[in-house]
C-alpha cells in the first residue's frame, strides 16, 4: 500500500469563500481535496498525473461551485453575528 508523499496544504479564497487545499501524491497519481474553512464542508475532490493538474482541475470546479453560494445577512434582530 503507497504511503502519501509531497503532502501540502494550503488556505486561500475562491469566489469571496475561504478554503483549505490540500494536495498529496499517492503513487502516481496527485489528489486534491478542496474544503470550505468555515463551517468546513467539503466542497471538491479531483485526481491528476501532476500536482498542478489535480489543483487546477480542483480549483476550477471548486470556484463554479461557490459562485453559486448566495452569502446572505443575519436576520434582523439577530445577536448572534457581532456587527448585526
Amino acid at each position: 500500500m503507497p504511503k502519501p508523499e509531497e503532502y501540502s496544504e494550503r488556505k486561500t479564497q475562491l469566489a469571496g469563500w475561504p478554503v483549505n487545499i490540500v494536495t498529496f501524491r499517492l503513487g502516481a497519481v496527485y489528489h486534491t481535496t478542496i474544503d470550505n474553512t468555515d463551517p468546513g464542508a467539503w466542497v471538491v475532490k479531483a485526481q491528476g498525473a501532476s500536482k498542478q493538474a489535480s489543483e487546477s482541475k480542483a480549483l476550477q470546479e471548486a470556484e463554479l461551485l461557490l459562485e453559486k453560494v448566495k452569502k446572505s445577512k443575519p436576520p434582523t434582530g439577530c445577536t448572534s453575528v457581532p456587527g448585526f
